[in-house]
């Protein structure tokens, strides 16, 4: 069975999900969930980990995380083994309390932060038999609904020590008047207006990645690229590494968008200087999954990384002003069957 990729570092943030064994409750009554909630605090402080939204419905529970240090994984270890035992206690019971490991999706948070949240804080209207109620009536269900962070961000009086409020909150009060709580939950109820049924995880690459391709891009060649990779995790990596054209293929597709010739872009002083610096660019983004930096300058005509990052730059700044060659692109990216990269340059994002 394939294993989901482990992916740790700084600041990193998670939407992470843990079912019980079998589809079985993992919560009998109020107290369970007042002490899962304590165990949680508990770990939050001991670990430094920020929540920034959870709910706990019957049979599992949604956490939206931040990690100031790289450590999602020990602070989950302790945390879920530290309810067991007490569920276990509680109950008279042994094994396993929860369905195999836990799910952690590594999140864009500029892109996807405020959709989870609201997916996480609709959760108590989305089960089965909730579907038939009207609007009024779900909305009612969620502001009423004790066991998720949502009553805090739309209500100061019911806010959480353990929760960090503040992030999200803030993108609620650009004009300062303060009423980001009824802009939070006017944007929350707006998914139960607009479409209930939208799935943002069928937008999970490798089961463990949702962001934009930039953002799986950077991910996959600082953490995974040169990783040492186990079999049952390696469906996972091919689906992020997507298809790898050849340089050659490249150089074909260039050469035809920018009407030049093949051998003008592997010349260091050609004649046709934005085909080639595109044709470099390219052959950075989409070949570095598979070999080295210097490797592709070695066959672009000995060109060192740093000119490879340098050129880099420059393509960035023209595609700030420059729709044309932003098509270009796009058209060649289209050509190659792979999707452009270079899409949210306008709009550059840092890990």
């Amino acid at each position: 069975m394939a294993r989901p990729l482990r992916i740790e570092f700084p600041e990193a943030w998670y939407h992470i999900t843990c079912r019980g064994n079998e589809k079985r409750n993992i919560f009998t009554d109020d107290h369970d969930r007042i002490r899962f909630l304590e165990i949680l605090a508990g770990n939050i402080k001991l670990y430094g980990i920020e929540v920034h939204a959870y709910a706990l419905m019957g049979n599992h529970f949604h956490l939206l995380v931040m990690t100031p240090e790289a450590n999602l994984g020990v602070f989950m270890q302790r945390f879920n083994t530290s309810y067991t035992v007490f569920y276990n206690r509680r109950y008279k019971r042994s094994g396993h309390l929860y369905q195999g490991r836990y799910k952690a999706i590594l999140i864009d948070a500029d892109q996807y932060l405020l959709e989870l949240s609201r997916y996480i804080h609709l959760n108590p209207v989305r089960i089965k038999k909730y579907s038939a109620l009207g609007i009024k009536e779900k909305r009612e269900t969620i502001n009423a609904y004790p066991w998720s962070s949502y009553r805090g961000y739309i209500d100061p009086r019911y806010q959480e020590p353990f929760v960090t409020y503040s992030m999200i909150g803030a993108m609620f009060d650009e004009s300062g008047d303060g009423d980001c709580y009824g802009r939070y939950e006017e944007f929350v109820m707006s998914g139960i207006v607009e479409d209930m049924s939208h799935n943002v995880w069928s937008e999970v690459r490798g089961s463990t990645i949702l962001g934009s391709e930039r953002f799986i891009g950077r991910i996959y060649e600082q953490f995974l690229s040169k990783r040492k990779m186990n079999k049952k995790e390696l469906p996972g990596l091919r689906d992020l590494q997507g298809r790898q054209p050849s340089m050659e293929e490249i150089a074909e597709v260039v050469a035809m968008v920018f009407n030049v010739e093949v051998k003008e872009l592997y010349r260091p002083r050609s004649r046709c200087r934005l085909a080639r610096s595109v044709f470099m660019e390219l052959c950075r983004l989409y070949l570095a999954r598979n070999e080295s930096l210097a490797s592709i300058g070695n066959r672009l005509g000995d060109v060192s990384v740093s000119a490879l990052s340098q050129n880099s730059r420059r393509i960035e700044e023209k595609l700030r002003a420059d729709e044309k060659l932003q098509e270009q692109i796009n058209n060649a990216a289209g050509i190659l069957g792979v999707k452009p990269p270079l899409l949210t340059i306008m709009n550059p994002r840092t890990l």
